[in-house]
């Protein structure tokens, strides 16, 4: 058998197994990343909380403030109260979206947490309308991504949402320039007593399968190497007569 035979199998193969060794390493590289990722948040979520103004300073000039535990302080505009859906046990609900507006004149969305689809009537869960002055403590989060073209826009009409869309759900509160938004958001922490609305609607677990995908990429590669190397036996063993 004459070696150019094989030729453009042993490019082929190469370069697939180049590729494929690529992809394994990259993913080793991204679950270096997404490690580094949570515990630079679990830091920051067991941090003990610190006040929100210096933090929302220093994000206004692009320092990362995602997860930081904070406290802050001033009114909940409960007239202004918006809904986002929120999958339940078994059931689904809303989380309740309240701006809180503070001491400085800005206004902060905080997500108060989850309520069942039966208590969205404020009157249905009106011990959970703190009146006054209030300390709210949470994890400050980023904006979501654009919403995904297949999921429903807003019903401002209902004042319900099926994507937290904070910039369009800011607007429908206060109007187009009516108040001081800030750019990221409150999750309310988880309280103690069972008034809804029930805070602790961060998800903290982020999904981290890319030790799999690592080892899929690299067994791959050995799988066409040792086809390759069976291909190439059979290829120059000779024949018998």
């Amino acid at each position: 058998m004459q070696p150019r035979g094989m030729l453009w199998p042993t490019i082929a193969t190469i370069s697939g197994v180049a590729l494929l060794l690529a992809l394994g390493t990259w993913q080793l590289q991204r679950l270096q990343w997404k490690q580094g990722l949570m515990a630079h948040i679990a830091e920051r979520v067991h941090a003990a909380p610190v006040a929100i103004e210096a933090v929302l300073d220093e994000a206004s000039h692009g320092a990362d403030a995602e997860y930081t535990h904070v406290q802050a302080r001033g009114r909940f505009r409960h007239d202004l109260e918006r809904f986002v859906y929120a999958p339940g046990q078994g059931d689904w609900g809303w989380d309740v979206i309240t701006p809180l507006e503070l001491a400085g004149g800005r206004a902060l969305l905080v997500n108060r947490g989850y309520v069942p689809r039966q208590l969205k009537a404020q009157s249905d869960r009106a011990a959970g309308l703190l009146a006054g002055e209030v300390t709210v403590i949470g994890l400050l989060r980023q904006s979501p991504a654009s919403r995904p073209w297949y999921i429903p826009a807003g019903n401002r009409a209902d004042h319900t949402w099926s994507w937290f869309e904070v910039s369009e759900i800011a607007e429908s509160m206060y109007g187009t320039g009516g108040k001081a938004i800030a750019t990221l958001y409150l999750d309310a922490d988880a309280t103690d007593n069972r008034t809804p609305p029930a805070g602790g609607a961060t998800r903290l677990e982020l999904p981290n399968r890319h030790l799999e995908y690592a080892v899929t990429w690299y067994g791959l590669a050995a799988a066409l190497a040792g086809l390759y190397g069976f291909a190439w036996v059979r290829h120059f063993r000779p024949r018998g007569g």
